[in-house]
């Protein structure tokens, strides 16, 4: 080269270097005030903010900053001392208040259920029965086998909670999992001698307050009950001391020596246990044709006219906002010890009750924090509470009494509101529950509020901060999934190697579930996402096959579909553009082949195979559904099973995509970021399944994506990326030179 040329090429070189780096630091600026980055900046910033405040409620001193600078005698303890030696009395009334005259057996009105030590954790089971109780009643079995069912979720493990009545769908598979893990782990340390005497002799005591007692209670107290009244039950926990202070309550009281506790035991909700009365809807059809009876089977005033009277009853009661009695099964008291000091200006920010006392050495200021007891009844979702009638003769009563001061390894439940609870978690529940029941302020359904209480009841604060966590993430995927395949759609000019037919599957798979949410009353946070997604599913059809409104062409021959015919009544026709022009390309060639053609036409043999395999199964299950199943009506019937089919078969309607990948033995073609925010986001829902309680076919319908996402990427590595193909992007054109002309 002369200098002045290569003078001018490395200008030319310097001038492509610069221009590249400009390039360069301008695309990172519009990265990173792109929404996607800001999208990503406010939910970290939020998510860690929203952390931050759960720990500063758990934790209040941590606002504080340096202790050292208050003085030491500022400090306020605790009143009883910590692992004290504590006994506990468990009544059971009809009043809410009991007094000296409650304890006279012949008043009749408080029943001593137990009194032991408070060793760590108590835990009992009672049957409570009026006098005209027999073994032979059906309440009685009923309690009887509620309890049975209530014991054997103590054993552990997922195989308890089968045994115990409660499927998979109500089991939250990860925690079980750890629980038992755990609890083995713990029965080996003590069968080689690494725990402490203490320790086993809590577990004894625990085994032996376990057993079951059958109680009668008085006549005038059960007849309480029955005429929509309620119970009350009494805990009683006490320092040691001669004299019994519950029945000298007031001057236990007076010396901070005694603590009580009052549960009720009748909860009055809309009554949600009585549901529309079901038939089978073949006997429909044998009506119809005259093979059954003279009474039409959905005339379920005449064909089950009890069923349908209580139907209409507790519908009536909905509308008049009347509560119905329902009996709590369960009553957890925990007993919450604060060993930390507070300085005295702010010992309100630790919730417990300031009492005063004599100054001392442990009580500079002559004020002290009073332990409490809690009545825990988060975990209480509607579905445990058992409906009270007039015939109600025996109910079923089970009660944790749990204290954090000390540890135990009781059997007394293996959730994580079972055993005792720490103050940071007692402060953390508290201000839950007083959200929750914000909520029904706010409109949200029951399930809802429900599904909140298994969440937090059956959830360990590390484990609940991480579903938390995981909860923020999922929007932020879901968030950037939108606006990335909304923009890969609206860019979109070709559609060689893309499946048409698979989004028109999605769409109505989402129609179908939106249908069945819709037919199930479910609240509307599931409802008004489920529909949103319907449209966009909806405008991803519209972009992949085109759909234009044009004017009616004369010369276009051809059959014209049941729909154009309403539409041409004005002159127009809906027509898929694209759908039609990869049609027309089909004979002709690009490179010796045209790639939308083939797409289009792989794309309709995939769909074609897939649906010629599924309909026998769809058509099985549903009429299955329809001989054996009852339903409240064909509409009813209709949706369930489609929304089934695709529940369980949902996975199955992404295959012509990869079909259609194996067939053009490329990958390059899909929209990888908009796939990637979707993966993550199915690991998520991975998460959820194991932690929430939720329908089998729901939970293993997470999984179903995970497949699919691994055989992409399988094919990813299958078929690498070659700019030189056409059906990457490229036109041939840009092989390597050296080869081609060896090839010449």
């Amino acid at each position: 080269f002369s200098k002045t040329n290569y003078k001018i090429e490395i200008l030319s070189c310097g001038r492509c270097i610069k221009l590249i780096i400009m390039q360069g630091k301008s695309s990172k600026k519009t990265s990173l005030f792109s929404l996607s980055c800001g999208a990503s900046v406010f939910m970290v910033f939020y998510m860690g903010m929203a952390m931050f405040n759960l720990y500063r409620l758990m934790h209040p001193l941590v606002a504080l900053g340096d202790l050292s600078i208050y003085p030491p005698e500022s400090f306020v303890g605790p009143l009883w001392e910590s692992a004290s030696n504590l006994f506990c009395k468990v009544y059971i009334s009809d009043k809410p208040q009991l007094t000296k005259e409650s304890f006279n057996p012949e008043q009749e009105s408080a029943v001593l259920l137990w009194e032991s030590k408070f060793p760590g954790s108590l835990s009992k089971s009672f049957l409570l029965c009026n006098a005209e109780c027999s073994e032979n009643d059906p309440s009685y079995d009923y309690a009887s086998e509620w309890l049975n069912d209530a014991e054997k979720k103590l054993e552990g493990g997922i195989l308890s909670e089968l045994k115990a009545g409660e499927g998979i769908e109500s089991t939250s598979v990860l925690l079980v999992i750890w629980d038992t893990i755990t609890n083995q782990i713990r029965k080996l340390m003590r069968l080689f001698g690494f725990s402490g005497k203490d320790e086993i002799q809590d577990t004894s005591n625990a085994e032996v307050a376990s057993e079951r007692s059958l109680v009668s209670i008085p006549a005038n107290m059960f007849s309480k009950l029955q005429s929509n009244s309620t119970l009350y039950v009494h805990v009683f926990v006490y320092l040691d001391t001669d004299e019994d202070p519950v029945e000298s309550f007031n001057k236990a009281a007076r010396s901070n020596s005694i603590l009580a506790g009052k549960v009720s035991l009748i909860k009055y909700d809309p009554p949600h246990h009585i549901e529309k009365p079901k038939r089978l809807l073949i006997d429909d059809v044998k009506y119809m044709v005259g093979l059954n009876g003279n009474d039409a089977p959905w005339d379920l005033e005449k064909t089950q006219p009890d069923a349908f009277a209580i139907y209409l009853s507790s519908e009536e009661m909905k509308a008049n906002q009347v509560g119905y009695p329902y009996w709590k099964p369960e009553v957890s008291i925990k007993y919450i010890y604060e060993g930390t000091k507070f300085p005295g200006d702010y010992v309100g920010m630790s919730g417990f009750k300031l009492v005063r006392t004599q100054r001392s050495n442990d009580h500079p200021t002559g004020m002290a924090m009073l332990p409490s007891l809690h009545v825990d009844e988060i975990g209480l979702t509607s579905d445990k509470y058992l409906p009270v009638n007039t015939t109600l003769k025996a109910v079923p009563l089970r009660i944790n009494v749990d204290r954090s001061d000390v540890e135990s390894h009781s059997k007394s439940g293996k959730t994580a509101t079972a055993g005792g609870m720490s103050p940071a978690r007692w402060r953390l529940l508290s201000h839950l529950s007083e959200s929750i029941e914000a909520q029904k302020q706010l409109g949200f359904e029951q399930s809802d509020i429900d599904d909140l209480r298994r969440l937090i009841a059956d959830t360990n604060v590390a484990l609940l901060a991480i579903t938390i966590l995981a909860s923020g993430l999922h929007l932020l995927f879901e968030f950037l999934t939108f606006k990335n395949e909304v923009s890969f759609w609206r860019d979109n000019k070709d559609l060689t190697g893309l499946s048409v037919r698979s989004l028109f599957l999605d769409m109505i798979g989402q129609v179908i579930i939106l249908f069945f949410l819709i037919e199930k009353e479910s609240s509307l946070l599931m409802t008004i996402p489920s529909a949103g997604g319907c449209l966009v599913a909806l405008w991803k059809c519209q972009r992949g096959a085109g759909f234009q409104f044009k004017k009616i062409n004369v010369k276009d021959g051809g059959k014209v579909t049941w729909w154009n015919k309403i539409f041409r009544l004005v002159g127009y026709e809906l027509r898929a553009v694209r759908l039609e022009n990869a049609a027309k390309a089909k004979n002709s060639t690009t490179n010796g082949k045209n790639l939308t053609a083939l797409s289009e036409e792989t794309d309709r043999l995939a769909t074609k195979t897939l649906g010629t395999a599924l309909l026998p199964l769809v058509l099985g299950y549903t009429l299955y559904s329809l001989f054996y199943e009852k339903h409240n009506g064909w509409y009813a019937w209709l949706i369930t099973s489609a929304s089934s089919a695709v529940y369980a078969l949902g996975f199955v309607l992404m295959t012509p995509q990869l079909f259609l990948n194996y067939k053009l033995k490329s990958v390059a073609h899909l929209p990888w970021r908009v796939l990637v925010y979707k993966f993550l986001n199915t690991f998520i829902d991975d998460l959820f399944a194991f932690i929430i309680r939720m329908p089998t076919m729901a939970r293993l319908s997470c999984f179903r994506d995970d497949i699919v996402f691994i055989i992409y990427l399988y094919q990813r590595w299958l078929y690498p990326v070659d700019q030189s193909r056409p059906v990457e992007g490229g036109d041939g054109s840009t092989a390597d030179p050296d080869k081609k002309k060896k090839k010449d």
